[in-house]
């Protein structure tokens, strides 16, 4: 069942119909109601627009959840948003955000140089691809890079050594008063446990997993996994659309991090390579979409900030999971993103 709700906005109902005649409606819609009435005393969006992300969120398999909140206004939607989604990648948005705090207290600089320990080096875009031989060192600032932009799960996991494993990134968010999300793996771990492979458990994450999933990909054929359930329904490393949302909002207003290293993380986020079918896919060409992706078996993530016409920021969570089909999961998220850009310039 999907839930949906639209805050300070008028009684809502369930359109039926395409997406170009739901911008001209709402457009109409707006035009109408700024004539009836001249005084606004209240941010509120278009009418109908919370049912409308509730209907293409729908799904006979799995599930998608979204959260839109404008930052500057408070103006929201939400469908199945307190309900849990596994993060995927979208976990490096917080693994990058407790780096960055301890960057602030002064624990360590983005130009402290990681020293790779080659038993975490796994298959991933970035360090893999491009430096495959011993001795790899990297600072923080390009770490956070590599693990933000194109999603490296190598340089993900030299993140959260840094910062001291998952647990130490669960109590940041904690003592942040994030309610609602939780990190428990390594990237490496992420990946042995929705692959449905039980390798040795002496092993540690990165060579467990690099019995069934090799480093050099050329070493192997492109294995594809099946939509894993069980992984779905565990309650580690997953995020509810609001808690992401709010992680979002908090950052972008300055409210976690100190000016500089909040100025760093979303001019990395804005450099974000992947996801091109997704939220950004729909957009206006050039509409800032400052995002992070998670991408698994049956998993489209994309989350992120996108800044309207009107200067107005509004955060953004859309999780899914259960879904096989990758261009139906993607197609879901880039529609909802447009409706939301679309549906939050007609606040009024």
């Amino acid at each position: 069942m999907t839930s949906a709700t639209l805050s300070a906005s008028p009684a809502n109902f369930r359109p039926k119909f395409s997406h170009a005649i739901w911008v001209n409606f709402v457009n109409f819609a707006a035009a109408i109601a700024i004539l009836a009435a001249p005084v606004a005393t209240a941010q509120t969006l278009p009418p109908g627009l919370a049912d409308r992300v509730a209907q293409i969120a729908k799904s006979d398999a799995g599930k998608v959840g979204a959260y839109a909140i404008d930052i500057d206004t408070g103006a929201s939607v939400a469908v199945n948003a307190d309900d849990r989604f596994p993060m995927a990648s979208a976990v490096k948005l917080a693994i990058a955000a407790t780096y960055l705090d301890g960057v602030d207290k002064g624990r360590w600089s983005l130009a402290t140089m990681h020293s790779l320990d080659e038993g975490m080096r796994v298959r991933s875009d970035g360090i893999t691809d491009t430096l495959p031989h011993a001795g790899v060192a990297l600072s923080g600032a390009n770490l956070i890079e590599l693990s933000l932009t194109v999603s490296d799960n190598t340089a993900t996991d030299m993140l959260l050594k840094a910062v001291g494993g998952p647990a130490a990134v669960t109590r940041w968010l904690q003592a942040k008063g994030i309610a609602g999300q939780r990190v428990d793996r390594t990237i490496a771990r992420l990946l042995i446990d929705v692959s449905g492979h039980t390798p040795d458990p002496k092993l540690a994450d990165g060579p467990a997993l690099a019995t069934f999933m090799p480093v050099e990909p050329w070493k192997t054929d492109d294995e594809r996994w099946p939509v894993n359930a069980a992984f779905d329904a565990d309650p580690r490393d997953s995020t509810t659309p609001r808690a992401m949302g709010d992680l979002l909002v908090r950052l972008r207003k300055g409210e976690l991090l100190q000016p500089a290293s909040t100025t760093f993380l979303f001019d990395v986020l804005a450099r974000c390579k992947t996801g091109t079918k997704r939220v950004k896919a729909l957009l206006p060409a050039g509409t800032p979409w400052a995002h992070k992706t998670g991408t698994l078996p049956g998993i489209s993530n994309d989350v992120g900030v996108l800044t309207l016409p009107n200067g107005h920021r509004v955060a953004i969570a859309l999780l899914s999971y259960g879904i096989a089909d990758p261009a139906a999961r993607d197609s879901r998220l880039a529609e909802i993103g447009r409706t939301v850009f679309d549906g939050f310039q007609l606040q009024k």
